[in-house]
């Protein structure tokens, strides 16, 4: 299969399992809240962060383990990659028993720890408990997904998830329909996911790549050190992540209350949504990155990281701009009996970090691919320690807007760490002039600010008011139509064209 068909599958599956998690939001959770409540709602995002603080604890194998395990390969070099491979699948397993046996006595102890409602006590634990079990599965499956990555095949991961996200509404559905409403279900369909997630890429490995194995006796303390001393730097930038947007809802909880932090939470959906959107299409573009660093190519390989990021910046300003224009008629009505006004400013806050989250976000990706991640993971720290400490002293400021604090101060300083570390720092990291990849960030500002201005004259002339879905899809399609059109004029280039073009002439031929 020819390298643009493969990208062309790929980033159409990524899609479909992105539009398929992104319909789970639309669809399920005004239903669910409807029934379990703002404030139920809320611990879902809680607890999903809180259980993501472990993560702290297996980021720093997990996070460098694909890429040893596919240099390695792609060098030809089977012994290491099985090394590389053992050493990270057992490694796992003890840290997922260790987990356990932490977990177990947090989660019996959960109303000590954070607030929570009297009548919501027992419901909330139970879905701790489920979003635990989810992450100790992601754990174990995380290595398995190698296989995908090293043959190009990314395609397979996404109909697995697919797959995983219909048996999660199936379930959610079903238990929501026919039982009294829990929030714990929540956590039930997530952890069921993600187990079918672990078993089909269980399968990926054993048929894509055979001839990665298990080893006995392969377990390598040598390996597993030079993997940790490349992802103790990752576990840095989580650490930051964590600092920086992990403790929003904890902080709302807390020092807030606990209704609005269900609030935020129902806010963040559609930017996580967004983020999720990122990271999938910018991963299309990983194997190759990652296979032409290990071949020395370096024109490719820059070649790559402009379509990347011209590529992910189209899919991200479509819903960015849709959003901005249209945010508050989809919050009313996503969100019917609900403050409409509060969780759409929190929403707009929200996305601020994302306005050039889409053409960084590869380039965040650059320390990881050359194993330069030390001052990178620092100097993110550092913002995260910033904007942690800035969220505090406002919150303690603006007592009757502290919501908006929280939500605001994260994508803020992460906005400005974007324009300036980001792609300075790639650029030291492949070599090159500081402002190599500055050019693209003007393109796509120019792009996202011409696409805003044209979509808000647009809505100012429509001929009707969006008071129904119908009515509200017609001007989503609008302003996404208008988007991609100027993102074609003023941010692609001739090879992010050519793709697009052969993706559409292929498509009208089978017609």
């Amino acid at each position: 299969m020819d390298h643009k068909r493969q990208f062309i599958l790929n980033l159409i599956a990524s899609l479909l399992s992105f539009a398929a998690n992104l319909g789970i939001g639309f669809l399920l959770t005004p239903f669910i809240v409807q029934r379990i409540g703002a404030e139920a709602y809320g611990f879902v995002g809680l607890a999903n962060t809180m259980v993501n603080y472990a993560a702290l604890l297996t980021l720093a194998l997990n996070s460098v383990a694909g890429r040893f395990i596919t240099v390695a390969y792609h060098k030809g070099d089977k012994a290491a990659a099985d090394k590389y491979f053992t050493s990270t699948l057992s490694s796992n397993l003890v840290i997922v028993a260790v987990l356990t046996l932490v977990c177990i006595p947090l989660i019996w102890n959960l109303d000590h720890v954070i607030n929570i409602s009297p009548r919501l006590v027992g419901d909330v634990k139970l879905l701790f408990a489920f979003i635990a079990i989810n992450f100790l599965l992601s754990t174990l499956s995380a290595v398995f997904t190698v296989a995908t990555f090293i043959k190009n095949r990314l395609y397979l991961s996404s109909i697995a998830n697919i797959i995983a996200i219909a048996a999660k509404v199936v379930t959610l559905v079903a238990m929501f329909g026919t039982l009294p409403a829990m929030v714990w279900y929540v956590g039930l369909g997530t952890a069921l996911a993600t187990l079918i997630t672990l078993i089909a890429n269980w399968l990926y490995t054993r048929r894509l790549v055979p001839e990665l194995r298990f080893v006995r006796r392969g377990f390598s303390w040598r390996a597993i050190r030079e993997m940790l001393a490349a992802g103790i730097w990752n576990c840095v930038v989580k650490l930051q992540q964590i600092l920086q947007y992990g403790l929003s809802l904890l902080v709302a909880n807390l020092m807030i209350s606990p209704h609005l932090m269900g609030l935020l939470s129902i806010a963040q959906l559609i930017p996580s949504a967004m983020s999720n959107l990122l990271g999938a299409v910018t991963g299309l573009f990983s194997p190759d990155q990652t296979r032409f660093f290990a071949q020395g190519r370096g024109d490719l390989l820059m070649r790559e990281l402009k379509s990347a990021m011209r590529i992910s910046s189209v899919f991200v300003n479509v819903v960015f701009v849709t959003l901005l224009i249209v945010g508050e008629d989809f919050i009313r009505l996503w969100q019917p009996g609900q403050d409409v006004r509060t969780i759409t400013i929190l929403m707009q806050l929200t996305m601020v970090g994302f306005f050039l989250s889409g053409v960084a976000s590869t380039l965040q990706g650059v320390p990881l691919l050359v194993n330069r991640l030390r001052r990178y993971s620092i100097g993110w720290l550092v913002c995260g320690a910033l904007s942690f400490l800035l969220m505090l002293v406002g919150v303690l400021l603006f007592p009757s807007d502290a919501i908006y604090v929280v939500a605001a101060t994260p994508q803020l300083i992460g906005f400005i760490a974007n324009l300036t570390f980001v792609p300075i720092y790639a650029s030291r990291c492949l070599a090159l002039p500081w402002f190599v990849f500055y050019p693209i960030y003007a393109q796509y500002a120019g792009a996202t600010i011409a696409a805003a201005a044209a979509c808000a004259v647009v809505r100012g002339v429509l001929p009707f008011d969006i008071s129904s879905w119908a009515m509200l899809i017609i001007a989503c399609m609008i302003c996404a139509l208008v988007t991609i059109v100027t993102d074609i004029l003023l941010l692609l280039g001739t090879r992010e064209r050519s793709i697009i073009t052969e993706a559409i002439a292929k498509r009208l031929r089978r017609r």
